[in-house]
C-alpha cells in the first residue's frame, strides 16, 4: 500500500469521524451538560470524532488493500488520538463542575445512642 493509500485512509476516517461527530456530540451535550466551556466543547467533539472515525479509516484501508499491517496501526492512533482529546476534556471539565452534596453515611450505631430515640 503506497502512501497515498494511507493518507487516503486517514482522510476518509477524519472525514467521516467530523460528519458523524457532531450528532454524537449533541447527543451526549443533551444528555450531560459540559460546564467547562469552550476548550471542553472542543475537546470532546475532537475525541467523540476521532472514537467514531476509526471504523470508516479501517474500512477504508482494508478497501485500498492496506492489510491489516496498516489498518490496525491506523486504528490505534486514531483510538489513542481520541484518548488523549477527551483526557484533556476531563482535564478542563473536571473542575469546573458544581460541587455534589457529600453522600450521605447512613445510620450508624453511635447515632442511634446518641439520638435518644
Amino acid at each position: 500500500m503506497t502512501m497515498d493509500n494511507i493518507v487516503l485512509a486517514l482522510l476518509i476516517g477524519a472525514g467521516c469521524g467530523l460528519a458523524f461527530g457532531i450528532p454524537i456530540t449533541r447527543r451526549s451535550i443533551s444528555k450531560e451538560k459540559i460546564h467547562g466551556g469552550l476548550p471542553a466543547h472542543v475537546f470532546h467533539y475532537i475525541g467523540a470524532a476521532a472514537f467514531v472515525g476509526v471504523l470508516p479509516t479501517v474500512l477504508a484501508s482494508l478497501i485500498l488493500r492496506g492489510g491489516f499491517s496498516v489498518a490496525l496501526p491506523l486504528a490505534f492512533s486514531m483510538l489513542a488520538a481520541s484518548f488523549g482529546a477527551l483526557f484533556l476534556f476531563a482535564l478542563v471539565e473536571r473542575p469546573a463542575r458544581p460541587q455534589t452534596a457529600p453522600e450521605d453515611t447512613g445510620w450508624t450505631k453511635e447515632d442511634a445512642q446518641t439520638s435518644g430515640l
